[in-house]
């Protein structure tokens, strides 16, 4: 049985090609953050998506427009009706000692 030639002798460097895709051509860029991703794909799927995109976001901010008046009005009724329970004296609460030796 013959033996089998070694490619790599000891201490001999191997070929190496810094062409190929293996070769490390330092720290790879981080993937993309959620928002690139995002604008990329609006990017790829043309103008008529980006515009019902862009309306959808108009309609969201009005629907919380319409949250915050609706919440501002409920605090301001719930002020009123707390300034006006102060201003009208209810009935004053009579007071009795208990007698204990009763």
């Amino acid at each position: 049985m013959e033996a089998v030639p070694n490619e790599h002798p000891v201490g001999a460097e191997p070929d190496w090609d810094p062409t190929t895709p293996e070769a490390d051509n330092g720290p790879s860029p981080p993937p993309p953050t959620a928002v690139e991703s995002l604008v990329n794909a609006l990017l790829d799927a043309g103008p008529e998506v980006a515009e019902h995109v862009v309306r959808a976001a108009q309609e969201l901010i009005l629907a919380a427009q319409t949250i915050v008046d609706a919440a501002e009005r409920a605090v301001e009724e719930q002020q009123d009706l707390h300034r006006s329970a102060e201003e009208t004296p209810g009935p004053t609460a009579t007071v009795h000692p208990i007698d204990r030796t009763e």
